[in-house]
């Protein structure tokens, strides 16, 4: 019997089955922020609790919703602001995941500065959105109930942030239709909040005895417009 190693000697006889595959594992800085992010979480219901659930609550209860912008107390100020972080430090990781699935760089940007890239982006329409919102109520004269509706609509940011973290940690840590399954999940959860948060829109305007037109013309204005811009930038640097 031969001592020759039949891997060997089976790639030299030019049998691709024989060769080997080695496993592709995500970058050490994926695991190091996931696991940052979810202490994060776990310090936010440890520490804030009850406020924590209302804030959740107030995601499916308008109600709420209005309880808490009238209230604005120091400590659901503090919550949000958190909150919104966690928005941005977990859409921009999915972006990430995303973008890397299907080989999107933009600009040829790869690896942290891609997500560091994302934050950027999101940072920029989130706080682009609150400065036109903000200026379209100073110019109608309107700003405490445009104020709400922004209000309104940023509780399905912050719901997208905490809903999406735990589906990240297996849709990385995952494989084959596993990690399949998971991926799709986790963007079919952001589509259903992102129509939860339209529906919001609808039911604020009833609510609000704001008129349909109106509402049509902002959400054509301030959302559906600089959606369209973004895209066909996006389209342009791709």
């Amino acid at each position: 019997m031969s001592g020759k190693d039949p891997l060997i000697t089976s790639v030299a006889a030019g049998n691709p089955d024989w060769i080997p595959r080695v496993p592709v594992h995500p970058p050490a800085w994926l695991f190091i922020f996931l696991f940052v992010f979810l202490g994060g979480f776990a310090w936010i219901r440890l520490y804030y609790g009850n406020i924590f659930s209302r804030t959740l609550q107030a995601s499916s209860n308008f109600q709420v919703a209005t309880k808490m912008f009238n209230d604005n107390s120091l400590l659901q100020r503090q919550l949000d602001n958190i909150l919104y972080l966690l928005y941005f430090l977990s859409a921009g990781y999915l972006v990430y995941l995303v973008e890397t699935r299907y080989r999107l760089f933009p600009y040829g940007i790869t690896g942290i500065r891609l997500y560091f890239f994302n934050l950027t982006l999101l940072a920029g329409l989130f706080f682009g959105r609150l400065l036109l919102v903000n200026l379209a109520g100073f110019l109608f004269n309107r700003i405490r109930i445009f104020r709400e509706y922004l209000y309104n609509t940023f509780i399905f940011n912050k719901l997208i942030g905490v809903v999406v973290l735990p589906l990240l940690l297996f849709a990385v840590y995952t494989t084959g239709s596993v990690k399949e399954i998971f991926n799709w999940v986790t963007l079919g959860v952001v589509f259903v909040i992102l129509i939860m948060r339209m529906i919001r829109c609808v039911i604020f305007s009833f609510r609000k005895n704001i008129s349909i037109f109106y509402m049509f013309l902002y959400l054509c204005a301030l959302e559906l417009v600089p959606l369209a811009l973004l895209y066909k930038w996006i389209e342009g640097i791709l």
